[in-house]
């Protein structure tokens, strides 16, 4: 395997770096513009002056490589309350979570897994049923779970002696 150069910006590869410039088109206008003051500093400091080197460097400052989670920089306050958002979100989503269509499905047809597990027959056997039968791929755990929901006295989804 060909050893990589080192590029100055940090970004080694030309895949960052264009993963970069992508990162960068997508920012509200008022962080690409202090983006472009970073760079545009650098460049006048640098010798010599490379313009291409120095907006990698100001977009790696203002926190791409934080926000991609590199593992070589550690997020700022800013970034920490972004993912804090994110995860509140994702927890939001979650109680607010969508009805499954597979429920629905099984729950259209609690009447004949009643009656099929009263007599006597396991949800591994029902799940084969609705497999082969209905035409509707349920695991035997899923119908465990949903009973022991919808039949919480029902001896915890076991078959009766």
């Amino acid at each position: 395997m060909p050893k990589l150069a080192t590029h100055p910006s940090g970004l080694h590869t030309a895949e960052e770096r264009a993963r970069a410039l992508r990162w960068l088109a997508g920012l509200a206008e008022s962080d690409r513009e202090r983006i472009l003051v970073d760079a545009f500093a650098a460049c006048a400091t640098a010798t010599p002056p490379t313009p291409y080197v120095a907006l990698l460097g100001a977009i790696r400052d203002f926190g791409f490589d934080t926000v991609r989670r590199r593992g070589f920089r550690t997020a700022g306050p800013q970034q920490f309350e972004d993912f804090q958002r994110v995860r509140e979100s994702r927890a939001r989503n979650l109680r607010e979570e969508r009805p499954s269509p597979l429920r629905d499905k099984v729950l259209h047809r609690w009447a004949l897994v009643r009656e099929l597990h009263g007599q006597g027959l396991g949800f591994r056997l029902i799940a084969r049923y609705f497999s082969k039968q209905l035409r509707v791929e349920v695991s035997p755990s899923y119908l465990r779970k949903l009973w022991g929901e919808l039949e919480p006295g029902d001896n915890h989804g076991l078959p009766q002696p």
